[in-house]
């Protein structure tokens, strides 16, 4: 998220990098094992002069001569154990207790096996190189001058850190591989210095508890991170692993209640390259799903699209614009992306560039131009995403809700209905439930069009896909969270108890792909979507993700419920049947019947003509509960069709008749 994004490495030049790394390493180490020959040199000069300093002469020069010609053998071997014990190819700046115990094994076995080999150089008869003591001072001295020569950098390094940045944090890391214990070992390289203080295990397999990783104690698994996080003082959990998109879901639901940061860094080389790095890696909208994610079976899919002429109202956004680019994915003869945003399209299209792409810039409010498109390109197959959704706004607006929502679906089925169009998918919401805002009620209008569709038995094979907020869509949520803690907060949320169901614009998009291949006609299908969240656990979710504490790097602001919207949203309040897909549920809402319907939507026209806002929002809401007790009996005729009208009876019946007058009417009951 802006600043707090780690990018990943360039894959093209990682080999180059390795070389320079490991050439780094080799000029380091051969560097130390220079500096540690002179500091062994010294001290063993200085454990010959401990050794005769009450001696009045000094040093014999005898004394002198045997050091000179036992000193390849003492570097040799210290150096040589300390190799064998792996006390180079470190970054002794990071270096913890046990590289310490490490350094301390080494040069105490290097002191043994030339204390045997001078035992062993005596009993043979020789004359002793050194004395004994010697040795003895010699090998305190050289731990002393190695001890201080690897460790003096993190002393300094504490220092430096204090001085300029303050304390580091504390932190836990999550995961036990390779990349957090390099985190562990070189995190405090990357601006923003931290204390790995330990590990937690993101298995589920038994924790040994003297289990250790960077001489960093394992304490146990990642369910216990909200305990451990105030037992051991924890200012920050950073999740390490490859598993860290799904487990972060899991981290932020456990840290929830206590003030800690969370930074997810699932690719350690960036962290540790040259380039710019701080704390995160982009947000995925995945880490806000409190479920996996939903696929669909696209092998059907494939066989509905593949060489079909498909088209797509409102194909400049978000949905509209996923469903180009998938559909283009399987194969159709021709793709047809219509919308009314010239912006939006041109983007659209140039993001794609595809042969088979074609752009229409229409309103399908305008029933000319929508038959004419119709007409020139024949879709057999019509997703329907153009759309008002906005609901504050069409609250003021309701006028705009009908004339898009209503009379626009309404349009775009007669026109498929002219040239013969096979399937048609109108997207809908969750706010067609029972709605109480203008913009639910204009959708469940629309999916009671799709409804008297179906009655009528022409085609296409019509259907309405019902799902929750699309996280990232424009204007929704999560771009609006996202813009705010961006901006320092604060994070507004209009009620701490409202509540949405979520999914991600691909899921979105392969469930109206899905529809499309299980429709049978009239239904509206709904996805399974687990457990709705509450906005205010988004919010918290969010801006632990970007690395921030809520309330205290960022206020949480709760505004106070706007018109229209409720503080849950339910996706059917009728009982849904299986399908043959086990995410995809039908739901078979009633609705007052074609009769009624043409009623209603002749009053909603005479309305719109008229202009009266609060008229027109209360026949959207009585239209969309079937409540006609606004619609006024009459005989009426509606011109829907070019070379027909619908004849309404004052008994409720209606008939189809020809266009020109004095033709009889055929009765439909």
């Amino acid at each position: 998220m802006g600043a707090n994004t780690i990018r990943p490495a360039d894959t093209g030049s990682g080999l180059g990098v390795s070389i320079a790394r490991t050439a780094a390493s080799v000029r380091a180490d051969l560097s130390l094992a220079l500096i540690e020959a002179v500091i062994i040199v010294f001290a063993y000069v200085a454990a010959l002069s401990v050794r005769f300093l009450d001696s009045a002469g000094g040093v014999p020069t005898g004394w002198w001569t045997r050091l000179v010609f036992v000193l390849p053998i003492l570097l040799i071997v210290h150096i040589g154990i300390n190799a064998l014990f792996g006390n180079y190819g470190h970054v002794w700046k990071y270096a913890s207790i046990d590289e310490a115990v490490r350094l301390f094994a080494g040069t105490m076995t290097a002191g043994l096996i030339l204390g045997a080999g001078l035992i062993v150089w005596r009993l043979t008869g020789g004359d002793s190189p050194i004395p004994v003591s010697v040795l003895v001072i010699g090998v305190l001295l050289t731990f002393g001058g190695m001890g201080a020569l690897r460790f003096w950098s993190r002393l300094f390094s504490y220092r430096r850190y204090g001085e300029s940045s303050g304390l580091a944090d504390r932190a836990l890391v999550v995961g036990v591989g390779e990349d957090a214990v390099r985190l562990a070992r070189h995190r405090s390289q990357a601006q923003g210095a931290i204390c790995v203080v330990g590990f937690l295990d993101p298995s589920a397999k038994p924790v040994d508890p003297t289990r250790k990783l960077a001489g960093l104690q394992v304490f146990g698994h990642v369910d216990e991170v909200a305990e451990l996080a105030k037992r051991l003082d924890i200012d920050q959990v950073i999740i390490a692993t490859e598993e860290a998109g799904t487990l972060s879901r899991r981290v932020v639901d456990l840290c929830m209640e206590i003030d800690v940061r969370l930074r997810i860094v699932p690719n350690i080389d960036s962290l540790l390259g040259e380039s710019e790095t701080d704390d995160m890696r982009d947000l995925k909208l995945t880490d806000l799903l409190p479920r996996q994610q939903v696929h669909t079976d696209l092998g059907a899919v494939e066989r509905l699209i593949a060489e079909q002429v498909v088209l797509v109202t409102g194909a400049g956004g978000s949905i509209g614009s996923e469903l180009v680019r998938q559909i283009l994915s399987f194969g159709p003869a021709k793709v047809v992306a219509l919308d009314h945003d010239e912006t939006l399209l041109h983007d659209a299209s140039l993001a794609l560039q595809d042969a088979r792409l074609v752009s229409e810039l229409a309103d399908i409010r305008d029933k000319g131009r929508m038959r004419s498109i119709f007409q020139k390109h024949r879709p057999e197959l019509v997703f329907h995403a153009a759309a008002h959704k906005h609901v504050p706004i069409l609250e003021d607006c309701p006028s705009e809700a009908a004339k898009t929502n209503v009379v626009g679906t309404e349009i775009v089925i007669a026109a498929a209905r002219l040239v013969g169009t096979e399937h048609l998918v109108v997207i809908s919401t969750d706010k067609a439930v029972d709605p109480t805002s203008v913009m639910g009620a204009s959708k469940r209008v629309a999916e009671m069009l799709v409804q008297a569709g179906a009655d009528s038995g022409d085609e296409p094979r019509m259907c309405a896909v019902r799902f929750g907020n699309v996280l990232g869509s424009r204007g929704s949520v999560v771009p609006t969270f996202t813009r705010q803690i961006k901006a320092g907060g604060p994070v507004t949320v209009s009620h701490p108890d409202m509540e949405r169901y979520f999914m991600t614009v691909a899921e979105a998009v392969e469930l109206v792909l899905q529809a499309a291949v299980l429709s049978n006609g009239g239904e509206v299908f709904v996805l399974d979507m687990g457990r709705p969240v509450r906005i205010l656990d988004l919010a918290n979710r969010m801006i632990r993700l970007a690395g921030l504490v809520p309330g205290k790097d960022i206020a949480i602001d709760i505004t106070g419920q706007r018109p229209g919207e409720r503080l849950a949203e339910r996706l059917s309040i009728d009982p849904l049947e299986q399908t043959g897909h086990e995410k995809v549920l039908v739901a078979q809402p009633s609705y007052p019947g074609p009769t009624s319907m043409m009623v209603g939507l002749d009053r909603l026209r005479q309305s719109l003509e008229d202009g009266d806002e609060s008229k027109i929002r209360e026949q959207l809401l009585a239209m969309a509960s079937t409540d006609l007790s606004l619609m006024e009996s009459a005989t009426m005729t509606i011109d829907l069709r070019d070379d027909q009208v619908i004849e309404l009876r004052d008994d409720g019946g209606f008939g189809l008749a020809p266009s020109s007058a004095g033709d009889s009417t055929q009765s439909v009951n």
